[in-house]
């Protein structure tokens, strides 16, 4: 999966800080101008933890 902003974001956010998917729409929307549907970052979210399965 590519780094891009979102994924970033995910990851230092939710991942690694605890915080909830509003947070990080939040964030996204207040840094970058980016307004990322919840529903997105979920399913964004999702496919990291899947991914991280498959590596583990």
């Amino acid at each position: 999966m590519e780094r891009d902003l979102i994924f970033i974001t995910l990851q230092e956010i939710v991942l690694r800080d605890g915080k909830d998917l509003r947070e990080a729409q939040q964030y996204l929307r207040m840094r970058y101008r980016l307004d990322a549907d919840e529903l997105v970052l979920k399913k964004r979210l999702e496919k990291i933890l899947q991914t991280e399965k498959a590596v583990a």
